[in-house]
């Protein structure tokens, strides 16, 4: 079950990084132009998506994110894993609770970003975040058998 969750999360967090890329290549995809597509996924009332190195920044370090939970497997008790692990579900999770807190909400109101963060952006990073700590406790749980 472990290898399962560590795949999903692999292509859900890939995913991610892959679309960051593509806009870093200059793709608006899954809008019809920039203009939308940086209102749809920043706003803070910007009409221009971010710079394409930023674009790339993040495409860059959700990579690593992505093949993490592969790495899980297997290395639960090494203490780097471990602190890694809880880093990246501290993360996403404070990103997921983040889009719903009135400070954020205030900061990027801007439609449909205000409405899609709060259906989708936001559940999506609490998701994520938990799948993390759950195969981290999946992982456990298979040692403790094993002992």
């Amino acid at each position: 079950m472990t290898a399962l969750l560590a795949v999903l999360l692999f292509l859900g967090v890939g995913a991610v990084a892959v679309i960051h890329a593509l806009w870093g290549i200059g793709s608006s995809w899954p809008e019809a132009d920039r203009e939308t597509l940086a209102r749809s996924v920043v706003g803070d009332g910007r009409r221009r998506m971010p710079p394409a190195w930023q674009c790339f920044a993040v495409a860059t370090i959700l990579a690593p994110v992505a093949v993490w939970p592969l790495i899980v497997l297997g290395r639960e008790e090494v203490p780097w894993v471990l602190s890694g692990t809880f880093a990246i579900a501290g993360v996403f999770i404070a990103r997921g609770l983040a889009g719903y807190s009135p400070r954020w909400r205030g900061h990027f109101r801007d439609e449909p970003f205000a409405t899609r963060d709060k259906r989708y952006y936001s559940p999506f990073c609490l998701l994520i975040g938990v799948g993390y700590l759950a195969l981290l406790a999946g992982e456990m749980a298979k040692d403790m058998e094993r002992q």
